[in-house]
């Protein structure tokens, strides 16, 4: 009798709560196919959300992991290939490229992630052990800072997004020295309007934080046992630990290089599928149908319908109700549903002295969104109910 040839796996490229997700969502239809995950980093589980709340709760970068990649492999039947880099994808052999493997695949999900925006500025010369800029975005990133600010009473966080947001809040709680340089005119720019972040930025400042708006930095240089920061409004600030925490960009070289379409992100339609057959993207690195998502609940319902549409449901179709972002700021909470950047109205607000309530509605009156600040959260279900929806 002719042998027969295994059928290839399906291979999720990146071990971040996408891939996993896709793969617990897979194994909870029935879907017995053998998968195959390729990761650069050890395969361990953990929540990156948890990266910015860590230090008020004492809890150390080994305690924030749920679950280890040997233990996941277990669970979900995976076959797990950790601390491997993919070189290349040939969409037409349907195959990838590592160092060390060439692996055909009968599916392929690019779950790759975002990396760091670095500013491009001049930094002083460091020795192999010695680091300027830090960022939090893996348990590695977060690993390593940990371990400086073992040593680093004073911190300076660059960028006033959602990132350096709430690890400004983190390090208050914890009881470090914080500045915050944003280029912007007030923090969290892109979610909430100025009138709205007034409240949060005079909490913090009322716990500590010394904020500059309005100001970006222009260069490092070393002073004394810390690092100076320079700044286009002629400031020298000093702190021990600098934190680079400007943006994010979806991971999608490897998929361009293969002549997967990306613009910010992988490019892919309502069923996560890209220009390319049976090439799937999701979480961080995709482009929804225009939107780069880079939430937690956009992400958990595309695997649901990325995991139907591979399991046979040609329908599935990723439908997408209004999601308000929750900033995990617990000395002001704040929750933003920004409109869309096309979209034309104006702001609306109620202030008190704990509270804002934002509302950006059309020339019709039809509410585009919304930010609430302090105890203004409470009305978080009523006006969500009220927006259109995020992808339909």
């Amino acid at each position: 009798m002719p042998s027969t040839q295994p059928t290839p796996p399906l291979i999720i490229l990146g071990s971040g709560m996408a891939g996993y997700q896709l793969a617990t969502e897979l194994r909870r239809l029935g879907d017995a196919r053998p998968i195959t995950l390729v990761t650069e980093d050890s395969a361990d589980f953990y929540s990156k959300p948890l990266l910015s709340t860590a230090l008020a709760k004492k809890q150390q970068p080994e305690q924030l992991v749920s679950a280890s990649g040997q233990q996941q492999a277990e669970k979900l039947q995976l076959t797990i290939l950790p601390f491997t880099r993919v070189t290349a994808i040939q969409p037409n052999e349907k195959r990838i490229i590592t160092a060390e493997h060439t692996l055909d695949y009968q599916s392929l999900v690019i779950a790759t992630g975002a990396r760091p925006n670095l500013p491009s500025i001049p930094l002083a010369e460091t020795t192999p052990k010695s680091k300027v800029l830090y960022t939090v975005n893996s348990l590695e990133d977060y690993q390593e800072l940990r371990q400086q600010l073992a040593t680093s009473p004073s911190v300076l966080i660059i960028g006033g997004g959602l990132i350096g947001v709430e690890m400004a809040q983190d390090l208050l709680a914890a009881n470090f020295d914080v500045t915050l340089l944003a280029r912007s005119n007030s923090l969290l720019d892109e979610l909430i309007p100025a009138e709205a972040a007034e409240l949060l930025e005079k909490k913090l400042k009322q716990q500590g934080l010394k904020l500059f708006k309005n100001t970006s930095a222009t260069q490092v240089t070393q002073h004394k046992q810390a690092w100076q920061v320079h700044t286009d409004q002629q400031l020298k600030l000093t702190a021990q630990t600098l934190i680079c925490a400007t943006g994010l960009h979806p991971r999608i070289r490897i998929a361009s290089e293969a002549g997967i379409a990306t613009n910010k992100g992988i490019l892919v339609d309502q069923q996560l599928k890209t220009n390319m057959p049976d090439i799937y993207a999701l979480g961080d690195c995709a482009e929804i149908t225009g939107l780069n998502l880079m939430y937690v609940q956009p992400m958990m319902a595309s695997a649901r319908v990325l995991a139907a549409r591979l399991t046979g449901d040609l329908t599935a179709k990723l439908n997408l109700q209004a999601l308000p972002i929750l900033i995990k700021t617990p000395s002001c909470p704040v929750v933003a549903a920004p409109p869309a950047k096309s979209a034309e109205g104006s702001w609306q607000y109620e202030k008190e002295a704990d509270s804002c309530i934002a509302e950006f509605k059309s020339n019709t009156g039809q509410l585009l969104g919304f930010a609430l600040v302090g105890k203004a959260v409470r009305q978080k279900t009523r006006l969500t109910k009220a927006l259109p929806p995020l992808i339909s």
